[in-house]
């Protein structure tokens, strides 16, 4: 009996330790947020939606109409991370993003019915600036900005399931400019919805590792030779994300 009201008290007291932790825990989670709010560092997380952009299929060709030959894709989703900081004093942020968008579209050869896949992957790395227009409130605020980026990438092409490698890639260096709203919905966190206008391309060199390519009962001769294109956006990209400020 005494070993047992021992236990007893035991874990009474280790409940107690525990509930005075949650506490503690819980009020330093309440205060926080007070403060980092008004920090002058946001990180943020956001997905993206561009509404078109270009595959230029032989943008080296002699003739003009083939070099405007085109693989048209839409509704291209990515996502992305910035760190954005505020400047102390001002209505100027400089913010570093990068983000990862994948497009992958069905095309068709011409006189077949052979199954093709074309399309890209992109990495825009971009250094933009901000100013907060002065209507702004606490909760409720405006922004546009504008800069420049990298954006690295390569495309992805394939013939009845058989890849044309990636053998080379060149980065693509342009500008960038947007507009933004942001609704702080708690003391450290933000709603975010931004439309962006940018002029992201690269350049691409693939080729096929094969000259075969057996599809059913179908022989498919292709050429091992190196084949460039150039990827672009010609449409807008919708960002939408959510920000913690510290």
């Amino acid at each position: 009996m005494k070993t047992s009201g021992m236990s007893s008290t035991g874990n009474d007291r280790r409940r107690g330790k525990g509930v005075g932790l949650l506490l503690v825990a819980a009020a330093v989670l309440a205060v926080s947020p007070l403060h980092a709010g008004d920090g002058p560092i946001s990180v943020i997380l956001k997905g993206n939606l561009t509404t078109s952009s270009l595959i230029y299929v032989t943008p080296e060709a002699v003739d003009p109409v083939a070099q405007g030959n085109t693989f048209d894709l839409t509704g291209t989703f990515g996502y992305g991370a910035e760190v954005r900081y505020r400047i102390p004093e001002t209505s100027l942020a400089l913010g570093l993003s990068a983000d990862y968008i994948r497009s992958r579209g069905a095309a068709s050869l011409s006189g077949t019915t052979i199954p093709t896949q074309d399309g890209y992957t992109a990495i825009p790395v971009e250094v933009t600036g901000y100013f907060i227009i002065p209507l702004s409130t606490e909760s409720f605020g405006v922004y546009m900005g504008g800069g420049a980026g990298m954006y690295f990438g390569n495309r992805t092409y394939s013939l009845a399931g058989v890849e044309a490698a990636s053998v080379q890639n060149t980065p693509g260096f342009a500008i960038h400019v947007l507009g933004g709203i942001s609704y702080r919905f708690l003391n450290s966190f933000q709603g975010l919805f931004e439309m962006k206008f940018r002029d992201l391309q690269f350049e691409s060199v693939n080729a096929f590792n094969t000259r075969v390519i057996r599809y059913q009962d179908t022989i498919i001769n292709v050429s091992t030779q190196p084949f460039k294109s150039r990827v672009e956006t010609d449409g807008i990209i919708f960002q939408i994300g959510i920000a913690y400020t510290f």
